[in-house]
């Protein structure tokens, strides 16, 4: 060991205003070495590390004590140079893993997107393939299955589950997301469905349109009508569920092209001298979902002929006006 004399001031609040060893030079002490103003002009031995600095000090035959010093560890830094806004850890993942590796659509096409050079999120350039599902889709059928197993323990009386096929491409639920537009995806599954709220809503409405006239005054004088579907005073004696794909699903990116962008965005007038901004959004095409009703008391067959019509006659979700969300019978 190396001997030396040390030199210590400690103010008050615990800062250091010196703390040093000086022996042929100076050698500064670590900060994790607990140190007192008694401890000035004392002489030491002391032993350095590989690095040269103090690694052990002792005073009068006492080997001066150590706190415990909690050092962050330096994380290695991503140097994947993609047009992906992920966490540094999430993007030393990605490096490892591969972004098409990604088994789940719902974050495939949410949380891993990609950027272009305008710094914008366009779906076309996520070069999603239509396909996706083909490799997994026997574990997400084993989920629905499972689904529809669990809610038939219910204390209900169910329907034989309504198996109908989109007529063309259905948008269901194009809620809030970067994109200009989106698609509704199960947030652990990420597969498209219909969820329950929307399929009560639009038979709901299918019913007033056919049976009362298209008034809701009307429906809500009838009986049979609250029965069905409830109201603020009272239950319904249906109840509506999720519906999910029970064939695997094509999911297709089409366009929006509106023409008169500057019309309904800033009040000009429209015109025909602007270009069109496209809007591409993701649908799903040749898939058929699996419906379930649930009866608190008797099956009613005619509210399932009057569900069946609602879906294959009045169509779901957006853009049903251009054929969007029509079903058919198998």
């Amino acid at each position: 060991m190396q001997k030396g004399v040390l030199k210590v001031k400690i103010k008050a609040s615990g800062h250091r205003k010196k703390a040093e060893i000086i022996a042929d030079k100076k050698l500064i002490i670590p900060k994790e070495f607990i140190l007192d103003n008694e401890l000035n002009d004392k002489n030491c031995n002391f032993e350095l590390n590989e690095k040269n600095q103090i690694s052990k000090i002792v005073v009068e035959g006492k080997k001066l004590e150590k706190r415990v010093v909690n050092r962050v560890k330096k994380i290695k830094r991503c140097e994947n140079k993609s047009n992906i806004r992920v966490p540094n850890d999430t993007c030393l993942f990605i490096s490892d893993f591969g972004i098409k590796n990604i088994e789940n659509f719902n974050l495939r096409v949410n949380k891993f997107t990609m950027f272009n050079e305008e710094n914008e999120p366009k779906i076309r350039e996520q070069k999603l393939p239509e396909n996706f599902f083909n490799k997994n889709w026997k574990f997400y059928h084993s989920k629905i299955k499972n689904y529809y197993k669990n809610i038939q323990k219910l204390n209900l009386k169910f329907s034989e589950p309504i198996d109908l096929d989109i007529h063309y491409r259905l948008l269901i639920g194009a809620e809030q997301s970067i994109y200009e537009t989106s698609i509704r995806l199960h947030h652990i599954y990420g597969i498209p469905y219909i969820p329950s709220t929307a399929i009560k809503g639009v038979v709901r409405s299918y019913t007033i349109q056919k049976k009362y006239k298209n008034s809701e005054e009307r429906a809500l004088d009838s009986e049979e009508f609250k029965n069905y579907f409830g109201t603020q005073e009272q239950e319904g004696r249906i109840v509506f569920f999720d519906a999910f794909p029970s064939t695997r699903p094509t999911i297709k990116i089409d366009i929006m092209n509106p023409h008169y962008g500057h019309y309904y965005n800033e009040g000009k007038a429209p015109t025909d001298d602007k270009n069109p901004i496209p809007i591409n959004f993701l649908t799903v095409e040749n898939t058929e979902f699996q419906f379930l009703i649930g009866f608190k008391d008797e099956i009613d067959n005619n509210f399932i002929n009057l569900f069946t019509e609602a879906l294959t006659q009045h169509g779901i979700g957006a853009k049903t006006a251009v054929g969007y969300g029509y079903f058919g019978e198998k």
